[in-house]
């Protein structure tokens, strides 16, 4: 067997999958992090400062209607630990929405599939929203009131099937949606009744019982409702509320969605 010449270059490694995978990865976070803030920083400031701005709005509004606490507890950190887990459903479901359509001319590249730029949709939505997290609850601690979890474990847990169902909607109504504009608006419009059934700014508690049954089999209601419960000790958790319904609820529409995926795969990256 002939010796190689101590000069002669040795061949490139080939790559395997999870390499490529994790390269397509990288870079599709990279490309989505640079859109998300415009290339500018006044993009990324903007991106903290407006649901910032939500909280203080709704707050300003609520202290002018009502001096005290809700349900005997903060106001700010009961409207902070509504929103802030709204905004991370609301924010991954639209962006995933649009995350098809939205990085077409990367598929011509082999290596790049549609799901790829949803996941990466995903991951950078997760972290901007960890960090609008962190910038809210520590302004919040910083002026005095009590942000940390009493019960850390059930926080993070509700935060993971917070993720999970706003990234099974986000990918259901990606493949639902493409090339349908008018399903895409509807389901933008669909956003404010959610926003007002799941109770993200006030208690809905106070809702009538025939009423509070209906409203029960909205998965994101239990899930803001156990967010006030594990940052808040003293909070009443409404009776009914739990995290097996919203687990079932979020795994089940993901697997519906990956379904839909795979059965359309080849429609998403050739329709025009």
């Amino acid at each position: 067997m002939p010796e190689l010449h101590p000069s002669t270059p040795a061949a490139p490694r080939k790559r395997d999958a999870w390499e490529v995978q994790r390269g397509v990865l990288f870079a599709l976070v990279l490309r989505e992090m640079k859109g998300r803030v415009g290339g500018q920083w006044v993009g990324a400031v903007w991106t903290l400062i407006e649901p910032l701005m939500h909280v203080l709005v709704m707050l300003t509004i609520f202290t002018t209607i009502r001096a005290g606490g809700m349900l005997g507890v903060e106001m700010p950190v009961f409207l902070a630990t509504g929103l802030l887990p709204y905004f991370l459903f609301q924010h991954l479901s639209l962006r995933l929405m649009d995350g098809i359509d939205a990085n077409r001319g990367l598929y011509a590249y082999r290596q790049v599939l549609p799901f790829d730029t949803l996941m990466s949709r995903a991951l950078v939505e997760l972290m901007m929203n960890a960090l609008v997290y962190a910038v809210t609850l520590g302004l919040l601690g910083w002026l005095g009131f009590h942000i940390l979890p009493a019960d850390p474990l059930e926080a993070m847990g509700v935060h993971a099937l917070l993720f999970l169902l706003g990234a099974g909607l986000g990918v259901f109504a990606a493949v639902v949606s493409h090339r349908r504009p008018r399903v895409r608006s509807m389901i933008r419009i669909s956003m404010l009744p959610m926003y007002i059934i799941s109770g993200v700014i006030f208690p809905i508690h106070v809702a009538p019982p025939e009423v509070l049954h209906w409203l029960l089999y909205n998965p994101l209601l239990h899930l803001i409702e156990l967010s006030r419960h594990a940052f808040i000790a003293d909070y009443p958790a409404l009776d009914g509320v739990n995290l097996r319904y919203p687990l079932l609820f979020a795994l089940s529409l993901c697997a519906l969605a990956l379904a839909l995926y795979r059965v359309d795969r080849l429609r998403l990256v050739t329709s025009t």
